[in-house]
């Protein structure tokens, strides 16, 4: 979808005037969602409006439309993409906050964070750095409490950045992976491997369906909600390193 005609600014369009008045007068914390992934902009900005304490005011794809919306609307929160398309959501939040000043940027990962990603995050001024795969209610809950002297991130990012993995996390990698059956370690390296689930199927030689009760029992032994987040757990605790 062209950034021309995702970009727009919206001010209250989603909880009527009440709603408009409370922004306003500033009882609701203003939040910017940028990202070039509609779908997930669209749900990111549903659940920032759900939330009494926030509204969204804009929605952006792209650095362009970022910077202009933060030219015509008040921002108290910037909640963006780190992996724009055609640019580094680094670089767009420092160039966003040389427009609004004040305002608290939240950074969001597809990929698992490295101490260089978090480096640049805090260099380009970021309150937080979180990874995509996090549920959107943990993110809105995260939205109040950015500050500018503190970084908020997540566990798995903090045991990242205190060096290598302990002797615990290994025997917890293997305690994992010994949890798994041969066939759900199969279907996990397939998806983890960018193969779809009928391809998987195919490959194995089971049905579809088979493949989805394998994937479901993963969800389940993992404890996440969809296939996104399966690959990035699988990929962090190193669930196929032999």
């Amino acid at each position: 979808m062209a950034g021309s005609n995702f970009n727009r600014a919206r001010l209250g369009s989603r909880r009527g005037p009440d709603r408009a008045a409370e922004i306003v007068s500033g009882e609701a914390i203003r939040v910017l969602v940028v990202a070039d992934q509609p779908v997930f902009a669209e749900a990111l900005a549903l659940a920032i409006d759900a939330s009494p304490q926030l509204a969204c005011v804009g929605v952006a794809s792209d650095a362009e439309g970022a910077r202009r919306v933060c030219g015509e609307a008040s921002i108290d929160v910037i909640v963006m993409d780190a992996q724009l398309s055609g640019g580094d959501g680094t670089d767009t939040a420092r160039s966003c906050l040389e427009v609004v000043g004040e305002a608290r940027v939240l950074l969001l990962s597809e990929h698992p964070p490295t101490a260089a990603m978090v480096r640049a995050a805090v260099d380009a001024g970021a309150s937080a750095l979180l990874p995509k795969t996090a549920n959107l209610a943990s993110v809105v809950e995260v939205i109040p409490s950015l500050t500018d002297q503190g970084f908020t991130t997540d566990k798995d990012t903090v045991r990242m950045l205190c060096g290598p993995a302990s002797t615990r996390s290994s025997g917890r990698r293997q305690q994992e992976q010994g949890a798994l059956t041969r066939r759900e370690r199969d279907i996990l390296w397939l998806l983890v491997n960018g193969i779809d689930l009928q391809s998987a199927s195919v490959r194995l030689g089971i049905s579809v369906n088979t493949s989805r009760g394998y994937v479901k029992n993963l969800y389940r032994k993992l404890g996440v909600h969809n296939q996104l987040e399966l690959v990035a757990v699988a990929r962090r605790r190193g669930l196929l390193e032999e």
